[in-house]
């Protein structure tokens, strides 16, 4: 099985269409793995690096750092 890759810019300008995201997986801050599935990104603060994303089924918002974004739709996140 070949995988594939996307660049951390592709995944920037991805979150920044507003598109729907199918799954992103990142890192939380005690190093556990965060499976986020159907989200979109509602804005992002260049300054700080991070993303506001919205689960779509239930609503939550998270903010989520770039550099822990590791996966998205299932592809892996390259630097």
């Amino acid at each position: 099985m070949t995988r594939e890759y996307i660049h951390i810019n592709d995944v920037r300008k991805l979150l920044n269409s507003h598109a729907e995201i199918g799954s992103l997986k990142c890192w939380k801050k005690d190093g556990s793995i965060m499976e986020c599935k159907d989200l979109v990104c509602t804005s992002s603060n260049y300054e700080k690096n991070t993303f506001n994303l919205t689960f779509l089924v239930s609503g939550e918002k998270r903010t989520i750092k770039a550099l822990l974004i590791f996966e998205v739709n299932n592809k892996e996140v390259i630097l």
